[in-house]
């Protein structure tokens, strides 16, 4: 009887050191080189579609995805 607690024992402390590792372990793994954030994502007031603020063209604060977007085209 003994023996069969100890086992149980083990397999329950194995079952928890298991479960605390997954919760410690990052969830999200980047590639090397490969920057942390893209940045503030902003909508285009023509199309709608989002890009990041810093490579979107800004007019009247409003921004835009292109220039043709920006110039109405």
């Amino acid at each position: 009887m003994i023996r069969l607690l100890a086992i149980a024992l083990f397999f329950w402390i194995v079952i928890a050191l298991v479960r605390n590792y997954i919760k410690r372990a990052p969830r999200v793994r980047r590639q090397p080189g490969q920057p942390e954030r893209i940045g503030t994502m902003v909508r285009c007031e023509l199309c709608g579609l989002h890009v990041p603020e810093t490579e979107a063209v800004k007019k009247n604060a409003k921004y835009y995805c292109s220039p043709q977007h920006r110039d109405g085209i």
